[in-house]
């Protein structure tokens, strides 16, 4: 009975991967990594907003190009001392107590030395941010590391961080956004045991009783890598759902983001297919123009040199079934 089981969820993920659409038209050759989007409606502009050079930033009238590269969030890098603050990683990007609010990670590769820092700007253009400093740190020793921040409201804003170690964490922001209003670690949302599960985006459908937490889960390939993982251990976005946004979030299989399984928990979103490789990093938002679901992410030509740079895919998500999938 549990090989037929087995069986029967290898074929559905096997049917699943085949039936996922492409990335929309438009973005396929902008260079990203870790984008997250957001629209203003005033210049009616889509911008996303990237890792690398104090936060990239770009933008285009639709969700379907021609995207533009406008400048940068931070020239003059941040002001958090730390290793690595003016590279910057893994934007959030929400519309905050009326202000965008854009939280970024400053860290090295492998480092548990990092810290989640914060930028707020009226319109999100280039020029118009202002760098509030660091929100959360992290040392050696400590059970998680500070990057890849997500901000939501759920009962007052929380904001969630982690990788690798033992996981992604959150805590309560109160009363601006540059204030940790509860201490670290906070609330376990998943992951643990050094499982390499990072980027967590809690999102909830507005039609939606549940409350979804999106995660980047396997080995991300980086530009200059010489080698590819294992097939089937390469980056892959999963998701567990909740009734709140503080969790406790789990798979279809009803087993909770935080356990260590054999395969490991969550379900599949989104995973190479095609000329896709290793998507995630993902963003989750609600386009006010199609009144749609939208993920951005980054991924890799499956048909590139191994090594080779990441490009921004953007795709709808249906909620509709009771989890999100990937639609046209």
């Amino acid at each position: 009975m549990q090989f037929l089981f087995l069986l029967t969820s290898l074929l559905t993920v096997a049917s699943f991967v085949s039936a996922v659409p492409n990335p929309l038209p438009g973005s396929e050759n902008i260079v990203v990594r870790d984008p997250t989007i957001w629209y203003n409606p005033t210049p009616r502009k889509y911008f996303v907003f990237s890792t690398g050079e104090g936060i990239r930033i770009f933008t285009s009238p639709s969700l379907t190009g021609s995207w533009t590269r406008v400048g940068t969030v931070m020239p003059n890098c941040s002001i958090i001392n730390h290793p690595g603050n003016c590279e910057l990683w893994a934007p959030s990007i929400s519309f905050t107590l009326g202000k965008y609010v854009l939280y970024y990670a400053v860290s090295t590769i492998g480092s548990q030395d990092s810290a989640i820092g914060v930028a707020t700007s009226p319109s999100m253009e280039p020029g118009t941010w202002t760098d509030l400093g660091a929100v959360v740190t992290s040392k050696p020793g400590d059970v998680f590391n500070a990057i890849d921040p997500d901000l939501i409201d759920y009962n007052g804003l929380k904001l969630s961080f982690g990788s690798y170690w033992n996981g992604i964490y959150q805590i309560g922001i109160w009363p601006d956004v540059n204030n940790p209003a509860s201490p670290t670690p906070g609330t376990h949302l998943a992951g643990g045991n050094g499982r390499p599960a990072e980027g967590g985006t809690t999102f909830k459908p507005e039609d939606s009783p549940y409350w979804f937490h999106f995660f980047s889960d396997g080995v991300t390939p980086l530009a200059g890598s010489t080698s590819r993982p294992p097939p089937g251990e390469e980056y892959k976005v999963r998701v567990g759902r909740g009734t709140g946004g503080m969790g406790p979030f789990v798979g279809q299989l009803g087993f909770a983001l935080t356990e260590t399984r054999d395969p490991p928990t969550g379900s599949l979103v989104l995973g190479s297919h095609d000329n896709i490789y290793a998507p995630g990093g993902q963003s989750i938002f609600k386009d006010p123009v199609s009144g749609r679901y939208v993920m951005a992410y980054h991924y890799v030509r499956n048909n590139d040199t191994v090594g080779g740079q990441s490009y921004l895919g953007i795709n709808f998500l249906d909620f509709s079934s009771g989890w999100p999938v990937v639609v046209d």
